[in-house]
């Protein structure tokens, strides 16, 4: 991965995504969302490029893609971890991991080589209402940005860059993105407009781009994209359907790749979230058919 400078102390590694770097010292540095194992080859190699040894690991929240070689650079670094409360408490044993992942079976999360590796000690939590930290000496702002994930964070270098996670895509990205994952739509998009209105020199985001000045343009059009992609599934209403003909009928209008059971199972959840937030926002019946759940039309007589 080739390492460039963003400002001052504060670096990225280029990838297939962004990881970010905050060099402390000439022999030490922070990670910021390490990512997978696919990306460790490329870290390791720039890393001793320049001569550096990852002394901590901050995660903006706990997926794979950002997360799951934590334990990894812990392991055998020695380097200190650190998330934020809700993500730590994911990723603390098999059944709390199980537990957000409402619908892969005990035994996948036992067993599938990716979801084990997200199982990692904390030796850093930042607490709720904590909007700074101090970690391994380097003093580092926290702006949290749930909804992409239940304490999905923002960090802040002391060069005043804000390495931002998933909140925002750039805009090459959203041309291909058809379902972007959301945890809770609500707070995603408050979350959205929230990182448009901050004033920070530059904004790394993993998914993948450097921005400099100002977000707010971009993050209108990352709201805008999900409220597109909110009427489009909600258009798929057209009569009482149970959860699984709905996860069906966006598969198939957006084309969504599936090709094996576990996919179907990730893009269960992918889908989910826009449907619960249909219904929150009533853009959706919610009724049982024959004893399942399922959705209809906004404003169907269920005696039809």
């Amino acid at each position: 991965m080739k390492r460039t400078n963003v400002k001052g102390n504060t670096w990225i590694l280029e990838g297939p995504q962004l990881v970010g770097l905050y060099q402390i010292d000439e022999k030490t540095c922070l990670l910021f969302d390490p990512g997978s194992t696919k990306l460790r080859p490329g870290i390791e190699a720039a890393l001793q490029e320049a001569g550096l040894t990852p002394v901590g690991v901050v995660c903006t929240h706990m997926h794979y893609d950002h997360h799951e070689t934590t334990r990894y650079f812990r392991d055998t670094y020695g380097a200190q971890t650190c998330l934020p409360q809700l993500e730590a408490d994911i990723v603390r044993c098999e059944q709390s991991l199980k537990n957000h992942l409402f619908n892969f079976t005990m035994g996948m999360v036992r067993t599938i080589p990716r979801l084990q590796n997200l199982i990692c000690p904390v030796d850093r939590v930042i607490a709720f209402g904590e909007t700074a930290i101090d970690f391994c000496g380097v003093p580092l702002g926290i702006l949290r940005t749930p909804g992409h994930a239940p304490d999905h964070i923002c960090i802040v270098t002391p060069d005043n860059v804000c390495f931002a996670g998933d909140v925002l895509m750039t805009e090459d990205v959203l041309e291909g993105a058809m379902v972007p994952f959301v945890f809770d739509m609500a707070d995603d998009l408050a979350s959205k407009a929230l990182l448009g209105q901050q004033n920070y020199d530059a904004y790394i985001f993993c998914h993948k781009g450097v921005r400099y000045g100002s977000v707010q343009a971009l993050a209108q059009r990352n709201i805008d994209h999900i409220q597109n992609q909110l009427a489009a599934c909600a258009a798929l209403v057209t009569e009482p359907m149970v959860y699984g003909q709905f996860y069906a009928a966006v598969v198939t209008a957006m084309d969504l790749p599936v090709g094996h059971p576990a996919r179907a199972m990730h893009l269960e959840r992918y889908i989910r979230p826009y449907l619960e937030y249909l219904i929150d926002r009533g853009d959706v019946t919610l009724m049982d058919l024959d004893g399942a759940p399922a959705v209809a039309p906004k404003g169907w007589d269920h005696g039809n």
